[in-house]
């Protein structure tokens, strides 16, 4: 093997080691304080069942406990200091839409009190979504919808133990949606079990048929608790490459490693939270700010605690480290090569390593460089460790344990599920 094809797996040590570094303790949260450039993330934790394949923190719904989240959510809201505009805000989980209209109605209503809301995006199971709640997202002042259709066929979804929906329900949601002036985002998984590449490549085609806004193609996430895909890395981007000659060829522009789309208004989370800080609210949601990251505990110590009247969360301080590598993987996941000046010398020596190996040339990436994109995003999202999962991360995890818990909390202690939410790709619906 020459030191040009080791370039890849060199590049995902490097980026492994980096951010496995990241410590957190349980302990409360320093005061955050969001006015200019920042995101909002809502993380609803609720599903029905779950999928083989999802690494997020989730719980089966329950209609009594989703009445306690929300009360504790609209504490949550109230106690952060918020004010300004939010350049974007999304729900994610989980299953957002396992909440009713009226739930999101109090949510943004609490949130409106405190900031202006400009783009509001919403992660969408299809098999329980209804025509009538698209109408009531558009109501609501919700701008983008992104649905989690991760394949249009039926022996993958069974396999992954996911609820299976006709394409055509999948076209009708598409056109639906642009009725309610509700751009769409569909997104597809590629490394699913029972997957071959000429089946996935007529999904893209029927896909692409049914002109949603956007199309996000991400690769299977082998973290922690989560099976080990039956496709190997290399296969699945070449996938996702032969994808996006489909795409081009039926008008979709590439603006990430991952996301293509008819025009420029993307639904990103990943991409949004990479690029600015951002207040995180529900169980096991991340926030950044300044020099602080901070992740809220799971969903019974999440109800115990704004219950309690206080705010804990695992609170970790950002290396500089971390935060070089991290505006490096946003620009070459933009599919960029116009690294500031700034860097810092050990990583502008890097860049130059890829250069002469051909990953970088005058233009920008070369195809090359387009994969390399790829095989970084997929090794740092595996890579970030989960307070909620990773104790060792955790200096204090005692400490978090023996906090107060509902009953749902003990029993995601006592589970076997990994318990995770670092939404740089958070398309678990």
């Amino acid at each position: 093997m020459t030191m040009i094809s080791m370039i890849p797996e060199f590049s995902a040590r490097i980026m492994r080691k980096v951010f496995e570094k990241s410590r957190y303790s349980f302990s409360r949260v320093p005061e955050l304080r969001f006015s200019s450039n920042f995101g909002i993330y809502v993380h609803v934790p609720f599903c029905h069942s779950k999928c083989a394949f999802c690494p997020f923190y989730k719980e089966i719904y329950s209609a009594e406990e989703k009445q306690k989240y929300i009360h504790a959510m609209l504490d949550e809201i109230k106690n952060t200091k918020l004010e300004g505009t939010a350049q974007w805000m999304y729900f994610g989980g989980g299953t957002p839409n396992t909440l009713a209209i009226d739930d999101l109605r109090q949510i943004l209503a609490a949130f409106r009190e405190k900031v202006r809301l400009t783009s509001i995006g919403i992660e969408l199971l299809p098999s329980i979504l209804h025509d009538d709640y698209l109408a009531g997202l558009q109501e609501l002042g919700f701008t983008k919808v992104s649905i989690g259709v991760e394949s249009l066929s039926s022996m993958v979804l069974k396999d992954a133990n996911r609820p299976v929906i006709p394409p055509e329900r999948v076209q009708g949601i598409i056109e639906k949606a642009r009725e309610h002036h509700l751009r769409s985002n569909v997104d597809m998984m590629v490394g699913m079990s029972g997957q071959n590449e000429r089946g996935f490549a007529r999904d893209v085609d029927q896909l692409a048929s049914m002109n949603p806004d956007q199309v996000t193609i991400y690769p299977y996430m082998a973290i922690r608790g989560v099976p080990r895909p039956e496709v190997e890395n290399d296969e699945q981007f070449e996938w996702i490459e032969n994808a996006a000659v489909q795409l081009k060829e039926r008008g979709f522009e590439r603006h990430t490693a991952w996301v293509f789309s008819r025009d420029s208004d993307l639904y990103d989370s990943s991409r949004d939270e990479l690029v600015q800080d951002y207040a995180g609210f529900g169980p096991a949601a991340f926030s950044t700010f300044g020099d602080w990251k901070v992740v809220n505990p799971d969903l019974g110590r999440y109800l115990f605690m704004h219950a309690a009247g206080e705010r804990l969360g695992f609170v970790g301080k950002k290396s500089v480290a971390t935060e070089d590598w991290r505006v490096f993987a946003r620009i070459l996941y933009d599919l960029r090569a116009d690294f500031p000046r700034s860097m810092p010398g050990y990583i502008k020596s890097y860049i130059a390593t890829l250069k002469l190996a051909g990953y970088i040339n005058k233009e920008g990436l070369t195809q090359k460089g387009v994969r390399l994109a790829s095989y970084l995003t997929k090794a740092v999202v595996e890579a970030l460790p989960y307070p909620l999962q990773t104790r060792a991360s955790v200096d204090n995890y005692d400490a978090y344990l023996a906090y107060p818990t509902s009953f749902i909390g003990a029993r995601l202690q006592d589970s076997c599920e990994p318990a995770t939410n670092e939404h740089s790709i958070h398309t678990s619906t």
